[in-house]
């Protein structure tokens, strides 16, 4: 009896001595399978984008966030970063971290060409079939590809046409273009009796007509076709400074020194101000905007803060004028793994989808499918705004293409602040871009990265 205690002792630490060891084994296989689930590759792709339209909260980029929570979700191990840009500077961010290496892998670059020449971007023809190609309009196809390359997943095109307050016209026994078609001189007229003092204080404080001259905005720019010129020719030089470029630029200086159909601030306000005079003040009887402006003047009009509205052409001079289009598609910058390039195509293609695409009426520009694009000229104003689509130019690609455009925007604000004549102005635009555009050719003939 008197062993029995140390025969307890021994026989607990036999069982320790047995036991033991085995719980140690299964906290090892534990913490192996917690280091293998930890080890498990995790796929981190990086999307910087704009703010788009708002959702039901407010949020401009809610569309995309919802798009890249449902993404994540159908693919265990995939995260997508998304940075939110800002339309004031983010393209210049962009650029920035492309030259740098610190680019996204994913941003709405496409039709870029500067980022092409540079060797940024990776051609996306593999991952559509001629079958889908065939689905889209071929003027954003040809917008996003270059040297019989696809660079991009094609999203939307959009272009500008004039909108009118017909409540004004209506008030001031004004007739609203047929079919929406006029000429110069008819639009001139119906501006001088839409331009009035209504307080009488000796100085009109009504106006026929105002526009945004700003970069990142063609609202004027269908004006200068109007006598049968072109902005750029087919290979990308300027060619407005024409005989007919420089009657149609003195034409809209005319209706500033001669017509006096417009405020004091024309060429030179901000976009607030300016849409704020047409939307807001209703000091603006005719405006130009993009397709995007339909929702918002139709949500006014029902809340009973609004006017009846009608979209019109852009009036003809010696031709018929030619609005800018512009083209919108996500590109996928250089990358290393096959199979990050391959879920970056996945992704864009799934938000590009032509089920996205049919929300894209929320944000007032046309899909880049066909049949979406049909779907949605059914309702009368995107019906008009499609035949204005239809007689509208997509620019070429043209390098520097920022800069190009600060230099015509700059010079035409001369012309119309009547600083310079509208032929010197558009003559020393295209002294300037051509100055740049040598540099920049030679430039890249020194990097190996000319056309």
């Amino acid at each position: 009896m008197r062993f029995k205690p140390f025969t307890r002792f021994f026989c607990l630490l036999l069982i320790a001595v047995l036991v033991l060891p085995l719980a140690g084994c299964n906290r090892k296989s534990e913490v192996s399978k917690e280091e293998g689930e930890q080890e498990k590759p995790q796929i981190v792709i990086t999307l910087w984008d704009f703010p788009r339209w708002k959702d039901e909260k407010g949020n401009s980029f809610g569309w995309i966030e919802s798009k890249i929570a449902e993404f994540e979700k159908s693919h265990p191990g995939v995260f997508i970063h998304l940075r939110k840009l800002k339309w004031e500077y983010g393209m210049v961010e962009l650029k920035a971290a492309a030259a740098t290496g610190t680019n996204p892998d994913i941003a709405p670059v496409a039709g870029d060409i500067d980022f092409i020449l540079k060797g940024y971007l990776e051609p996306v023809d593999e991952f559509f079939s001629e079958e889908e190609l065939q689905k889209y309009d071929e003027r954003v196809l040809k917008a996003l590809s270059y040297n019989g390359k696809l660079y991009g997943f094609p999203w939307f095109i959009t272009t500008y046409g004039l909108f009118l307050n017909t409540d004004a016209f209506q008030e001031r026994k004004v007739q609203v273009p047929q079919d929406g078609m006029w000429s110069y001189q008819e639009f001139v007229e119906a501006l001088q009796k839409l331009t009035y003092d209504k307080n009488r204080d000796g100085k009109p404080d009504y106006f026929g007509f105002n526009t945004l001259l700003s970069t990142g905005s063609y609202q004027l720019w269908g004006f200068l076709t109007m006598d049968g010129a072109r902005i750029f020719d087919e290979n990308g030089n300027f060619a407005l400074n024409s005989p007919e470029g420089k009657s149609a630029l003195a034409k809209i200086v005319d209706l500033s020194t001669k017509y006096k159909v417009v405020p004091e601030d024309f060429g030179t306000s901000d976009e607030k101000k300016v849409w704020g005079d047409f939307a807001e003040a209703k000091r603006i009887a005719v405006y130009p905007a993009g397709p995007w402006a339909v929702n918002i003047l139709a949500e006014k009009k029902r809340q009973g803060t609004g006017f009846n509205f009608e979209i019109a052409h852009y009036p003809s001079g010696k031709a018929k004028a030619k609005p800018v289009a512009t083209v919108a598609g996500y590109a996928i910058f250089k990358q290393q793994d096959p199979k990050k390039k391959a879920l970056c195509a996945e992704f864009l293609k799934f938000i590009t989808s032509e089920k996205e695409q049919e929300k894209l009426a929320n944000y007032g520009v046309f899909p880049a499918v066909k049949n979406l694009q049909e779907k949605m000229s059914q309702e009368k104003h995107m019906k008009r705004m499609k035949e204005i689509l239809d007689s509208s130019e997509v620019l070429p690609k043209i390098p520097n293409f920022a800069r190009v455009e600060e230099i015509i925007t700059t010079q035409v604000r001369q012309a119309l602040l009547g600083k310079k004549s509208p032929e010197k102005a558009l003559d020393d635009a295209a002294e300037e871009i051509k100055k740049l555009q040598e540099t920049f050719m030679q430039i890249s003939h020194k990097n190996g990265n000319s056309k």
